[in-house]
């Protein structure tokens, strides 16, 4: 055990947690014990490689998955605090879980608390653990409290930022005109559920049954890695392919995440049994513009940042990246033999501008440096400047997405006329009033519309896809073009 690990050690048994116990098993385990929870900082030594530290917390009575699981080299004792103190906050919302609270805030208070009611009722009927409470925006500002969401009526949805700094652990976001107005707490309690609940087209699992339909050469073990950045938290999986079959797998989700969480998952493997530099390439999908390897658009602190070649030359193998709808879009490529040519949607609730991966013929649209496939400027040509300001009002709900949705994939088949359009969008899941929405746009012409296909698991068709992009390029190794 060297200096850092020692002062890491004696950091963990110092800290003082309300209502948690922390005993120090031997110098490879420490023991952190709630009512509801329990914590273990464990260490592993290899010859070859600083500490590797493993956080997990497990329920009381030991069942279940772990609810917090990440491992990390023990080599930044700043890094390594951050860590311990993401999983000590966990443990701590763990030990006291309530029902997820909802505030609705208003200038008043009285549509709102009118509002309140009807979603009570509304929750009621579904079974769901939420409670709801209104009160003027003045008033709950100094109040403080522990909210899940806040919910604004459109007279103060002005303030949101102002509100997001007020309560910085919870999702702020207002309440759409249409809605409020009407009262629809139908509509208001889908947008919550969105909010507090994994992405329906992003399920848990980390396997699955889809395959490589396509006939592709696959004699290597591949290690694919997947990153999603949500509103609420930033989901990292991860999957060992050998031989195409999926040989170990798993997933970690945190507040925020970073590329050195990527190093994290190494670390895990490296405990796991495997060795980075025995694996024949290592695959990820980011989102974000991606270019020969350099990642942009995704975090001011990784602007431009080489991530290919900054993790091939510390881990001496092959390491390719890729845009996660780019990956995506192949794996609904790959996975079937019906569509040559398709066109993958994918867009988070309240975000009024999705992103594209686009497959022609076979042949992964990419275009000038990786940009094909970025839909900001496109969306912009279409929607005037005050549809846009309101566009993020329209991203909350079924037929205000459709409406931003339909227009965007119009353009899809007026310049690539795809077979089929695979939509991975929350709050869109009729394909026939899509398609209805789509009509207008082709007078006469609906004979070129493609089939509309609804996607519910995203993520396994970018780990699917970044292994036949892995494949390819190992397969065929030729140079990226220039530009």
């Amino acid at each position: 055990m060297n200096q850092l690990g020692r002062a890491f050690r004696d950091y963990v048994l110092d800290q003082q947690i309300p209502d948690c116990s922390i005993k120090h098993i031997d110098d490879e385990h420490i023991k952190l014990s709630t009512p509801a929870a329990t914590g273990e900082v464990n260490f592993y030594a290899f010859d070859d490689a600083p500490e590797i530290v493993e956080l997990r917390i497990m329920d009381a009575d030991g069942t279940g998955e772990p609810t917090f699981f990440l491992h990390f080299e023990l080599d930044d004792e700043e890094r390594a605090k951050e860590l311990f103190c993401e999983m000590r906050d966990e443990l701590v919302q763990h030990d006291r879980y309530e029902p997820k609270r909802v505030l609705l805030c208003c200038t008043a208070g009285m549509t709102t608390s009118m509002f309140a009611g009807k979603l009570v009722e509304a929750a009621n009927v579904l079974s769901l653990d939420y409670t709801f409470e209104a009160m003027p925006l003045a008033e709950a500002r100094a109040s403080g409290g522990d909210w899940d969401v806040v919910l604004l009526a459109p007279q103060v949805g002005y303030q949101r930022n102002a509100v997001a700094e007020a309560f910085p652990y919870a999702v702020v976001v207002p309440i759409p005109p249409k809605v409020f107005a009407t009262l629809d707490a139908g509509a208001a309690l889908k947008m919550v559920m969105h909010l507090l609940a994994d992405n329906t087209v992003l399920p848990s699992a980390d396997r699955t049954n889809l395959k490589l339909v396509r006939d592709m050469k696959n004699s290597y073990r591949i290690m694919v890695i997947t990153m999603i950045k949500r509103p609420q938290n930033t989901w990292l999986g991860w999957r060992i392919y050998n031989h195409g079959e999926i040989a170990d797998y798993g997933h970690v989700s945190k507040v925020s995440a970073g590329y050195r969480d990527i190093e994290d998952l190494f670390a895990t493997l490296h405990v796991r049994g495997w060795n980075v530099r025995d694996l024949d390439a290592v695959g990820i999908a980011v989102p974000g513009v991606v270019n020969r390897g350099t990642v942009s658009d995704v975090d001011p602190h990784y602007t431009d940042y080489e991530l290919g070649r900054v993790l091939s030359e510390r881990y001496g193998t092959k390491v390719f990246v890729d845009n996660n709808a780019n990956a995506a879009a192949v794996g609904c490529y790959v996975s079937q033999d019906d569509y040559d040519s398709v066109v993958l949607h994918t867009q988070q609730t309240g975000y009024p501008v999705g992103g594209q991966g686009i497959v022609v013929d076979g042949h992964l649209l990419k275009g000038r440096k990786n940009f094909a496939g970025e839909l900001g400027p496109l969306f912009g040509a279409i929607h005037n400047k005050e549809h846009i300001q309101g566009s993020e009002e329209l991203a909350w709900t079924t037929s205000g997405m459709t409406q931003l949705v339909a227009p965007m994939l119009a353009s899809d088949v007026a310049l690539v006329a795809p077979d089929a359009i695979f939509v991975a969008v929350d709050l869109i899941d009729d394909m026939t009033a899509l398609r209805t929405a789509m009509l207008p746009y082709f007078p006469g012409l609906e004979e070129y519309l493609p089939d509309l296909i609804r996607v519910t698991d995203y993520r396994e068709r970018i780990a699917l896809g970044e292994l036949a992009l892995c494949l390819q390029k190992l397969n065929d190794p030729r140079p990226h073009r220039k530009h």
